[in-house]
């Protein structure tokens, strides 16, 4: 902090009144450099309640999809820092060793070379080794999130598109401080089969539990949120024992990938009506969001689509809030792209117009231009059908209905849209 006073030539001043600027100036300086001072000192970069800090994202890579990037710091000074190269076989890395900060500069004692970050509320942005972060287009990517509090309960699917894939599914449900843990598979449309069932102990954000009984060693394996927070990852605290699964699932292990898949009125997996866009973009790595411009059907109707992806570039949903410029807002509508999601009764955007009807009530059917609207309050939802498909006499010009009958029962759902925060469905 410096002051400069400017004397134009000729001007005078008496020397009492010298004397009081110059004490005034002294003061001044005095006051803002104790304020320098003490917000140096009472500066709290990085915060610890009660457990690890953990930080997350994918950082680009030159000649790969994305470094997956995990830093634990851990309130005795330490941390581990762990990378997977995305589309590289076996490309995974993990160091460990103690950090430091000086002001707002993490530094990570690498064998390398220092890796710093700078921090700032619940982000650390990847440093150059100037100690200056990225200005380009990527600059964005550099940044790790700070992962919050998982709320586990729920029902998980391992992710595949597969209709007749072996489905590996995760029920997690609180019982006092602890919880049920049950692994289940079924193939096809048999029945569901249970594999193991015990109980899970919480600890620094992940889920602890054994595999096995008296009779046989038991195998420590955890839950932790998944990279992304759209799910779990199952592993186990031995490489190489995951829990193998019978031959009856294709020889899979428990460990691996759960997402939480469930569509329900108000809910899809881990949004529902209540989550914020802001919110989604700090549960996701930016390289799984891609934001588009999305048109009504009027000039003026124009949207902020917030396309999310998997780990592997699969579309899996769009969320749109109802305005544009404001990410405090709450998710509007979802558009479901992944026939992974689905609702308790097996409707997901891959559904025809008899298994719709046959799960549920529909509510009304209404026209567009180009397509019918099956809408159902039940879950807060609307399905499009092409007219291209319907029947002749679809449309009953005395009582300006849909005539349902003309809907062929093979009839295939074009989208699958989930309408919240809203008096109606659309």
């Amino acid at each position: 902090m410096s002051f400069i006073a400017v004397l134009k030539k000729g001007s005078s001043f008496c020397p009492d009144m010298t004397k009081k600027i110059s004490f005034l100036f002294l003061c001044v300086l005095v006051l803002c450099q104790c304020t320098e001072k003490k917000t140096v000192v009472d500066q709290q970069p990085l915060t610890f309640s009660g457990g690890n800090a953990v930080y997350k994202g994918t950082l680009p890579c030159a000649d790969c999809a994305g470094i997956e990037t995990r830093l634990t710091l851990k309130p005795d000074g330490s941390y581990v820092y762990a990378r997977r190269y995305l589309q590289r076989e076996g490309a995974r890395f993990s160091s460990a060793g103690k950090y430091s900060i000086d002001r707002d500069i993490l530094s990570l004692e690498e064998d390398s070379a220092p890796v710093s970050f700078s921090v700032a509320e619940d982000t650390l942005t990847l440093l150059g080794s100037d100690k200056r972060p990225s200005d380009g287009e990527l600059a964005p990517y550099y940044r790790l999130k700070r992962e919050r509090t998982f709320h586990y309960a729920g029902s998980y699917k391992a992710y595949s598109e597969k209709a007749d894939s072996c489905a590996q599914t995760l029920t997690i449900v609180p019982e006092g401080e602890d919880y049920r843990v049950e692994f289940s598979i079924s193939k096809g449309s048999g029945q569901e089969r249970q594999l193991f069932s015990g109980t899970a102990r919480l600890a620094d954000n992940r889920l602890y539990f054994d595999i096995g009984d008296d009779t046989q060693a038991k195998t420590p394996m955890y839950i932790t949120p998944s990279h992304d927070n759209l799910g779990v990852e199952v592993g186990s605290q031995k490489p190489g024992e995951g829990g193998q699964m019978r031959p009856a699932c294709d020889g899979l292990s428990l460990t691996g990938e759960y997402l939480k898949n469930t569509i329900a009125a108000g809910r899809l997996g881990v949004f529902t009506s209540t989550t914020t866009i802001a919110e989604v973009l700090q549960a996701l790595p930016l390289a799984q969001v891609e934001k588009k411009i999305g048109r009504g059907e009027f000039k003026d109707d124009l949207y902020d689509d917030y396309q999310i992806y998997t780990r592997d570039n699969r579309h899996l949903l769009t969320l749109t809030p109802k305005e544009t410029g404001n990410v405090q807002q709450k998710i509007d509508r979802v558009l479901v792209k992944s026939p992974f999601f689905a609702t308790a009764k097996g409707i997901h955007c891959g559904s025809t117009y008899h298994d719709i009807k046959k799960a549920y009530t529909i509510t009304r059917v209404e026209p567009t231009r180009e397509h019918i609207v099956l809408v159902v309050d039940e879950i807060q939802a609307s399905f499009t059908i092409p007219k291209t498909v319907l029947r002749k006499g679809w449309w009953n010009a005395r009582t300006k209905t849909v005539d349902q009958s003309k809907i062929p029962d093979d009839a295939q759902v074009e989208s699958f849209i989930l309408w919240w925060n809203r008096s109606s469905v659309q």
